[in-house]
């Protein structure tokens, strides 16, 4: 199962990629569904609920998940900083990947071997922070998450 918050970028990547694959999806999303491009409706059919403050939010989907992957740029992002501040706090594992990188593809699939979570939390920097996140998050989460 994938869980997050669902933002545009990193979060709705590992959401469209479990989906794409027939795995459940589920997390905390902000009230109204609410992205940097609107409300999105559609996370309600990917299982997310809608409320609470990011900081509730973002902790409720590091506790309910096994581990926390954190696909994020050089630059700073708060969610995700706080990301991995709450996953270190509740001692989940937690991993952050740059995307871009080289070995974005076998540093995911390591860390998925050694942990083998039955719940992944994925979040990471928005669309408008780092322009292709979503399409390259997709396309290793794809690739990463397919049984074989």
């Amino acid at each position: 199962m994938i869980v997050s918050g669902g933002q545009t970028g990193a979060d709705r990547a590992g959401l469209d990629a479990a989906a794409a694959l027939g795995l459940p999806t589920g997390g905390q999303a902000p009230a109204n569904y609410w992205t940097e491009n609107g409300p999105d409706v559609s996370l309600e059919v990917l299982g997310l609920v809608a409320g609470g403050s990011l900081p509730s939010r973002t902790e409720a989907n590091v506790i309910a998940a096994d581990a926390t992957v954190i696909f994020a740029t050089r630059g700073q992002s708060p969610g995700s900083d706080l990301t991995l501040r709450l996953a270190q706090k509740h001692r989940k594992p937690v991993i952050v990947i740059e995307p871009l990188d080289a070995g974005a593809a076998a540093a995911l699939r390591e860390f998925l071997r050694t942990h083998a979570p039955r719940i992944l939390n994925v979040a990471g920097h928005r669309e408008s922070q780092a322009p292709g996140t979503y399409r390259r998050v997709f396309d290793l989460m794809t690739v990463a998450l397919r049984p074989g």
